[in-house]
């Protein structure tokens, strides 16, 4: 099936991944042993990034035939003050149902990148306010976009824009603003980041209804897409 909307999320996940590879160096995971139909998983890391991750579903396969799937997560190494950057878009061929974007802080204090996200966001058109479940408000920042609904060409455009801003700010910005301090250790946020997020259960419907069985998605879930270390 042609579809206007997906070929445009194409080439965001694309662009996306230029950035990545521009900044970072790819690698294989060891723990991502499994390959699923439709699936596209890629990783890169640096001194200061210890796991970027890209992963991509397309639609038309045997259990997924009407959603595109973006998944976006990078986790600065466990010394480094860097906000937790977390974008996710599920699409059907006409219109974005569902989007996530945050720089989700890993400190109390706030962090210039966390600035930066709220100005991003401030006044988008097609930023609609959602009451996050209590494992959301643990870890995301007050500035988390939630969007969905989206078909329009121009809130399209916008939101793809946005989105490649979000993540070229991140990742050009690294030197300057990646705090580091041997005093402090940010891995227990960005562990309990990862464990917040294996409490929502639509994950779980999600890849169960994608023709991922329980022995095959939990592993995937704990060990490759929220690992804690």
């Amino acid at each position: 099936m042609n579809s206007v909307i997906w070929d445009r999320l194409r080439l965001l996940a694309t662009e996306i991944e230029d950035i990545f590879d521009s900044n970072l160096a790819r690698y294989n995971n060891p723990k991502h042993n499994k390959k699923f139909e439709g699936w596209k998983d890629t990783f890169w890391k640096s001194d200061i990034i210890r796991k970027a991750h890209v992963k991509i579903i397309e639609p038309g396969t045997t259990h997924n035939k009407k959603l595109w799937l973006l998944h976006v997560n990078v986790f600065p190494q466990p010394w480094i003050n860097l906000p937790i950057l977390g974008f996710d878009v599920v699409s059907g061929p006409n219109k974005i149902s569902g989007s996530f974007m945050d720089f989700s802080p890993v400190a109390e204090e706030t962090h210039p990148y966390v600035s930066y996200f709220s100005g991003l966001t401030s006044d988008l058109s097609w930023k609609k306010p959602r009451e996050l479940p209590e494992w959301a408000t643990e870890i995301f920042s007050p500035h988390i976009v939630a969007a969905g609904g989206i078909s329009s060409e121009d809130e399209l455009e916008q939101f793809c824009n946005t989105g490649i801003a979000a993540v070229r700010f991140y990742m050009e910005d690294l030197n300057s603003n990646a705090w580091q301090d041997g005093n402090s250790d940010f891995l227990p946020a960005q562990n309990k980041y990862c464990k917040n997020q294996k409490k929502n259960a639509q994950l779980y419907r999600s890849l169960l209804a994608m023709g991922i069985p329980m022995h095959d998605s939990i592993p995937y879930i704990n060990d490759v897409l929220f690992e804690e270390i």
